[in-house]
């Protein structure tokens, strides 16, 4: 099950929309009623939380079926749908450090 599925959320959605669903969920399924739900809602936000992290998921998440990197980068790029894709040097800031 992908970060997206487990905040029931669209693939296209933006750092609001996430965050929104994130506080929804961990109001539900509190860590003191249901620990492991509620850890794995926040692994799921942690990996989605924000652009580089989204970035990062799509191109080193070994969960997902891909050939190579740009195969991921292009999938997540589809996905974004109106979003305008990052350019190279946002690329390369957003990656520098990993």
């Amino acid at each position: 099950m992908t970060p997206y599925e487990l905040l029931g959320i669209d693939p296209t959605a933006d750092d609001k929309t996430i965050r929104r669903a994130y506080l929804e969920l961990i109001k539900i399924y509190s860590p003191d009623r249901e620990p492991e739900r509620f850890k794995e809602i926040a692994n799921a936000y942690e990996s989605v939380k924000d652009e580089k992290r989204r970035l990062e998921f799509y191109l080193f998440n070994k969960d997902i079926p891909i050939n190579h990197p740009f195969e991921a980068l292009s999938l997540q790029m589809k996905r974004a749908g109106k979003r305008k894709p990052p350019d190279f040097t946002t690329l390369k800031e957003l990656l520098g450090n990993v």
